[in-house]
């Protein structure tokens, strides 16, 4: 069990040394400083949980040191230890912020109820912020729809390795909803009622994402103008995501591998070592083994990372969850828009289908919110539809001869025509008909079989 950090501010040594023996060494750090001015600086470096200060001190006392250490984290619990004199003081102090306060002499068995009250008030403060964060982004965990057989063993597997700490590592193209999966592999395991951090390593400059992840010291670059946790800090005891882990540069890489191997690493700026205890998933849409052999990843940080690997396969390759998801966005849609389309009729579902969805599940996502948003009846139809899935690319299967065939045939000839004519385009090279699809090369050599498409060894089809 994590024990909790209690700092403790007394001008007096054997007030200090009384506190540090009536605290269970089990179940808190006991800290201790001899004044505010200590108290910064150990918070500069190191976390608190609670902080119990004496009101009545002779350089600064717990009024003013109150207002400091909220200047530096407004949601840090603080308790006053008080005289009876001075209760209405530590009165006004709380209404200035303050936790709590207690009347000396104190009983142990109160403080340590207010310990905890201030605990428990913290911790629902970090899950409040964290719900928040979930609620603002646009899709979670409850939005997963896997009927399609490749999701369910997707499904399957993130059942089987949730409960473990193994790292996981997620490989599919943008817009699949890695974010989602990695956050259901949080909410099934045993830290779920701890943190679950998300970062992209993409969307944040090389020469900030080591400080965002380890944070820094005060000064200890421009602009640091104090210290600052990081996201290992954060999501001590949760879950840590990072996407887009490919992205990450080569100099930062052996830093994330010495976390992965002890727990250890330093804040930017510091030379003093701190301790974390996350679960790792990461994500990728590049094919991190092919990153290893052109030498812009770590091979010892890619057998780390994949301890478990997890294929999300792309929207073309579950179509049947596309009428699903399709009615599961109208309905989320429906509860904060009134005139909203029901369904969509057959004509339109039967492009929906046989669109190639190269941005996956999202795209499909924003379709539906622009078809809701110019359709004028209770009914999504072809006329509401964006014109890339009414063209000439998809207008061969939304005739009424491909609509009136089973939709296993359509679906093969739809996959048949989209794989001659993506090598056609690449020039009959099957690795840059590959990147273009945003497949790895043996996934389009197993299509290529299935359908039937011929190729000699350089890629070129044989016939069309």
């Amino acid at each position: 069990m994590k024990r909790s950090n209690i700092l403790f501010i007394d001008d007096q040594q054997s007030a200090r040394d009384l506190f540090l023996r009536l605290l269970d060494p089990h179940k808190y750090k006991p800290i201790v400083a001899s004044g505010v001015a200590a108290a910064e600086e150990y918070l500069r470096h190191e976390t608190a949980d609670v902080v119990v200060t004496d009101l009545r001190m002779p350089d600064i006392d717990g009024l003013e040191g109150l207002e400091r250490l909220h200047a530096t984290d407004p949601d840090l619990p603080v308790v006053l230890i008080t005289a009876f004199g001075t209760v209405e003081t530590a009165v006004e102090a709380m209404k200035r912020g303050a936790f709590d306060y207690l009347r000396k002499p104190f009983d142990p068995a109160e403080l340590e109820i207010v310990i905890d009250r201030a605990i428990a008030h913290r911790q629902l403060l970090r899950e409040n912020q964290r719900l928040r964060s979930e609620v603002a982004r646009h899709a979670g965990p409850e939005d997963i729809i896997c009927a399609a057989p490749a999701m369910t063993a997707v499904m399957d597997l993130i059942a089987r390795v949730a409960p473990s700490d193994f790292s996981v590592l997620m490989l599919g193209e943008s817009g699949t909803g890695k974010d989602v999966f990695a956050q259901r592999i949080h909410q099934l395991s045993g830290r779920a009622k701890q943190s679950f951090v998300s970062i992209n390593c993409s969307a944040i400059p090389e020469h900030l994402l080591e400080s965002e992840l380890f944070g820094h010291e005060k000064g200890a670059f421009s602009g640091a103008n104090q210290a600052r946790e990081g996201f290992f800090a954060e999501a001590d005891g949760g879950t840590l995501f990072l996407d887009e882990i490919g992205d990450m540069s080569l100099a930062l890489q052996p830093k994330l591998l010495r976390v992965l191997q002890n727990g250890e690493y330093y804040r930017v700026g510091s030379r003093r070592l701190a301790k974390t205890d996350v679960r790792l998933v990461c994500a990728s849409n590049r094919a991190i083994e092919d990153l290893v052999e052109h030498g812009q990843f770590r091979q010892d940080l890619y057998y780390r990372i994949n301890t478990v690997r997890i294929d999300l396969p792309p929207l073309r390759q579950r179509t049947e969850d596309v009428p699903a998801l399709v009615a599961h966005f109208l309905q989320r849609l429906a509860a904060h828009h009134p005139r909203v389309p029901r369904s969509v009729s057959p004509a339109a579902m039967a492009l929906l289908l046989e669109y190639a969805w190269p941005g996956n599940v999202r795209e499909l996502e924003h379709v539906i919110e622009r078809a809701s948003l110019v359709c004028d009846g209770d009914e999504i139809t072809p006329q509401s539809l964006p014109r890339e899935l009414r063209g000439a690319g998809n207008a061969g299967f939304a005739s009424a001869a491909h609509v009136e065939k089973p939709y296993k045939d359509a679906r093969r000839d739809f996959d048949h025509s989209y794989f001659v004519h993506l090598l056609d385009r690449a020039g009959n090279n099957v690795q840059k008909a590959a990147d273009l699809a945003g497949v790895h090369r043996s996934t389009l050599y197993e299509k290529l079989a299935a359908l039937g498409v011929p190729y000699d060894h350089d890629g070129a089809p044989l016939a069309k």
